[in-house]
């Protein structure tokens, strides 16, 4: 059952990441609610998916918590504004880091573990494997 999971969290970070990176790249085909929020939603939810791959076996609420957890401590080393870690923010790398703390990030990181630990829950009892 491990491997299934796992096999099941690649194939939806997979999913995920494309459309995270739409609402980044093409914002003008997406509602403005999306457009505005949906990138820091999907950020979440991959990072969900990540941890489930990571951690199959974990209950689903600790996986939230984890996952909710590292969203809002990258959020607020946002505020840290040394001049090596702007640099390091402007590089590739940026994308994931982000660039300014926003309290309505934190708020999407919420909409986004709450979406896909309720995506994991029911794909999870459709599949019958124990949660």
């Amino acid at each position: 059952m491990k491997a299934k999971r796992r096999w099941l969290y690649f194939v939806l970070i997979l999913l995920n990441i494309p459309l995270g990176l739409a609402t980044r790249w093409a914002p003008q085909y997406f509602p403005s609610l999306i457009r505005i929020y949906g990138g820091d939603v999907f950020s979440a939810t991959c990072i969900f998916f990540g941890f489930r791959f990571l951690y199959p076996l974990k209950s689903l609420p600790k996986v939230s918590l984890i996952s909710f957890l590292v969203c809002i401590a990258i959020e607020v080393q946002q505020l840290y504004q040394a001049e090596w870690a702007v640099k390091l923010r402007n590089t590739p790398l940026g994308i994931l880091l982000g660039h300014g703390f926003l309290w309505s990030d934190c708020v999407c990181y919420a909409v986004g573990t709450v979406i896909a630990a309720a995506l994991a829950f029911l794909l999870e009892r459709l599949l019958h494997w124990d949660i």
